[in-house]
C-alpha cells in the first residue's frame, strides 16, 4: 500500500512538473479569479463605474479609466470585465519578461508563484487604477523587449494606456521607454536614446492630452494637494503664527476657520491622510471638492497656488520635513501599515451596490483567503514597503548589467520616488508597482546567476535574429550543420 501511494505521489508530482506553460499560467489566473470574483469594489471603484455609466467624466481620477470601463461595461456589466483586463495584461506581460531569464516552463512556474504571492495578488482583486496601470506597464515592458518593431510600437501604446490611467505613471514609464525602446537595433547610442526620449515625451503628452480632451468637469484636485502641503509645512514650523498673520497670508483662499488657526492646523494635520483638512465635521480649514462636478472657482485656485509657493519657499525645511513624514507613512515606517492592502469585501453602501446591479455575496473560500491574507499582513513583513525599497536599492548594482532588469527596477523606484512630492495618503497600492518590480528582479537575477548568464548579447544587425529575447541555449545549439 505504501508503495502504491508513493508511486501515485511521484506520478502526480511528475505530472505537475511536466504541465505545459499555458496550463500553469491558467491555474495561477484561475486562483486569482476565484479569490477576487467578480472584482472587489471600493469608493474609487464606484466613482469610476458611476461616471462610466453616466458618460460624464471629471478629473477626480484619470477619466481614461472611466471611458475604458464604459466600453467594458457594455459587454460585461459590473467589475468582472475590468478584473479580467488588469489581471490578464499583468499575467501575460510578467510571463514574457520572466521567459527571457527562465525559459517557457520555468517562467510559467515563476510567473504563477509571483502572481499569487499576497503582496502582489491583493491589489489585483480590486478594481483600481493602480493594478490596471501595473498590468499595462508589465505588458508594455514585455513588448518593448521584442525583436519585432511592430510589437515594440504596440508596447508604446501600452505605456500610453498606463500613463493615461495614473497621473504619476510618467515616472514609471520614463526608464522603461527611454532605456528599452529601439526604433531599429544597431543605431548609435545618442541617436537611439534621442528617439526613445522623444517617444516617451509623445507617450506622456499624448496620454495627458487625451485625458484633458475627454474631461467634462475639472475639479482641479491639485488644490487639495496644495492645501495639504500648506498645512503640513505650517504644522512643522517653529513657534505659532497669529491669526492676523495667517488671515493675511490666506487671503482669497476661502479659509473657513478664523480663530486659533495655527493650533487648528496642527490638530488636523495627519501625515498619512489629507482628508481632515478639508472634510472635518466642524473644523475643516478649506471646503474643496474631491468629488461631484463643480471645482473651486478660479480666484480661489489662484490664491491657493500663491499661498503654496509662498509657504514652501518661506519654510523649505518644514516643507521637506512634511514631505518626508508623508513618505515615511507611505513606505510603512510610520503609524500606518499597508493601508488598503487587503481587499475589503464589506460594501460601504449596500443600497448603491444594488442600485448598480451588483452582487453582495462572497463565498466561504473567498472569506477564508481574505482572512489568511490579513493574518499574513499582521504576522509577516511581506506588506512592508520599506523592505522592498531596501531590497530594490541593494539589487540595483546587480541589475545594472542587465538592460531589461535595470529599466524595470528603475521604473519601480521612479514611481516610488514620485510619492515624495505627490503622495497625499499612505495607501499600499501606491507602492504596489515597486513591490512587483522588486520581486520580479530578484527572481530574474537569481535565475540568471544560477544559470551562469552574463551580460545579454549586443543588439543584432538589421535582419538578424535577436538572441537577447530568447532563452539562453548551450553553445552547441548555435553550431551550423
Amino acid at each position: 500500500m505504501v508503495r502504491v501511494v508513493r508511486s501515485l505521489g511521484r506520478r502526480v508530482v511528475h505530472g505537475i512538473a511536466a504541465a505545459p506553460p499555458w496550463a500553469v499560467l491558467a491555474a495561477g489566473w484561475a486562483f486569482l479569479i476565484v479569490y477576487a470574483f467578480p472584482g472587489v469594489m471600493t469608493l474609487d471603484s464606484f466613482d469610476h463605474l458611476d461616471e462610466a455609466r453616466r458618460g460624464v467624466y471629471t478629473d477626480a481620477h484619470p477619466p481614461a479609466i472611466n471611458l475604458l470601463w464604459r466600453v467594458v461595461d457594455y459587454v460585461i456589466a459590473g467589475p468582472f470585465g475590468m478584473l479580467v483586463i488588469q489581471s490578464g495584461c499583468f499575467l501575460v506581460g510578467l510571463y514574457a519578461v520572466l521567459r527571457r531569464a527562465l525559459g517557457p516552463r520555468g517562467a510559467a512556474w515563476a510567473t504563477t508563484l509571483v502572481y499569487v504571492v499576497p503582496p502582489v495578488m491583493g491589489p489585483f482583486a480590486v478594481i483600481w487604477k493602480d493594478p490596471l496601470m501595473a498590468g499595462f506597464l508589465m505588458l508594455g515592458a514585455a513588448a518593448l523587449l521584442s525583436a519585432r518593431r511592430g510589437v515594440r510600437i504596440a508596447g508604446l501604446a501600452a505605456m500610453a494606456a498606463a500613463t493615461a490611467l495614473r497621473y504619476n505613471a510618467f515616472a514609471a514609464t520614463l526608464p522603461l521607454v527611454v532605456l528599452l525602446f529601439e526604433w531599429r537595433p544597431g543605431l548609435p547610442r545618442l541617436r537611439r536614446y534621442a528617439i526613445s526620449t522623444a517617444a516617451w515625451l509623445a507617450v506622456t503628452l499624448g496620454a495627458q492630452r487625451f485625458n484633458a480632451a475627454i474631461v467634462d468637469h475639472e475639479l482641479h484636485l491639485w488644490t487639495v494637494l496644495a492645501v495639504f502641503d500648506i498645512a503640513g509645512t505650517l504644522a512643522r514650523t517653529d513657534g505659532e503664527l497669529t491669526d492676523a498673520e495667517l488671515e493675511a497670508r490666506f487671503a482669497g483662499t476661502d479659509l473657513l476657520v478664523h480663530k486659533d488657526i495655527h493650533a487648528t492646523i496642527r490638530e488636523l494635520y495627519k501625515a498619512d491622510n489629507l482628508l481632515p483638512i478639508i472634510n472635518h465635521a466642524t473644523k475643516a480649514l478649506w471646503g474643496l471638492p474631491i468629488n461631484g462636478t463643480v471645482g473651486p472657482p478660479a480666484a480661489q485656485r489662484e490664491a491657493i497656488a500663491r499661498v503654496w509657493r509662498d509657504t514652501i519657499t518661506t519654510w523649505p525645511g518644514a516643507y521637506l520635513a512634511h514631505r518626508l513624514a508623508v513618505m515615511r507613512e507611505a513606505i510603512g515606517l510610520g503609524k500606518t501599515r499597508a493601508s488598503g492592502a487587503i481587499p475589503n469585501r464589506d460594501f460601504l453602501s449596500p443600497e448603491r451596490v444594488h442600485q448598480d446591479g451588483l452582487g453582495t455575496g462572497w463565498s466561504k473560500l473567498q472569506h477564508t483567503l481574505t482572512r489568511l491574507n490579513r493574518q499574513c499582513l499582521r504576522s509577516t513583513p511581506l506588506y512592508s514597503v520599506w523592505m522592498y525599497l531596501v531590497i530594490a536599492l541593494a539589487l540595483l548594482p546587480l541589475a545594472l548589467r542587465h538592460p531589461d532588469l535595470r529599466a524595470l527596477l528603475l521604473s519601480g523606484l521612479g514611481l516610488e520616488a514620485s510619492l515624495l512630492v505627490l503622495a497625499a495618503s499612505a495607501d499600499y497600492r501606491y507602492s504596489h508597482w515597486l513591490v512587483i518590480c522588486t520581486i520580479v528582479i530578484a527572481v530574474a537575477l537569481g535565475a540568471r546567476r544560477y544559470r551562469g548568464r552574463g551580460q545579454p548579447a549586443p543588439s543584432p544587425e538589421p535582419g538578424e535574429r535577436d538572441e537577447r529575447f530568447l532563452p539562453r541555449r548551450a553553445p552547441s545549439d548555435y553550431k551550423r550543420p
